[in-house]
């Protein structure tokens, strides 16, 4: 199975801003506003200061973020790479990360 790995979008792609405990994210290629909570701005800063087109795997990510925050889940059995992993893949899904498939 290939490697994951993500990327910020270039800075003119979206729009920010904070409105409480949330985030608006506006998508200038889709025209699609995103309504995102902690810890996703913060997982799209991490990535936007690698640089767009930039290409991390959720490992390195998580050991970039690793830094700031505190990463224990609450399952044990759940590896923090996997489920970090699974979040930008969604991210990627709704256009707001680049996702490339490394072999």
């Amino acid at each position: 199975m290939a490697e994951r790995a993500f990327a910020a979008l270039a800075p003119d792609a979206i729009r920010r801003v904070r409105l409480g405990g949330l985030e608006a994210i506006y998508h200038m290629p889709s025209g699609i506003t995103h309504l995102l909570a902690e810890p996703v701005p913060d997982l799209l800063d991490a990535l936007a200061q690698q640089g767009p087109g930039r290409f991390m795997t959720a490992q390195q990510l998580l050991i970039r973020i690793a830094e700031d925050f505190d990463i224990e889940g609450d399952d044990p059995r759940e590896l923090p790479e996997r489920v970090l992993e699974e979040r930008l893949t969604e991210l990627a899904s709704l256009g707001l990360v680049t996702l490339q498939h490394m072999e």
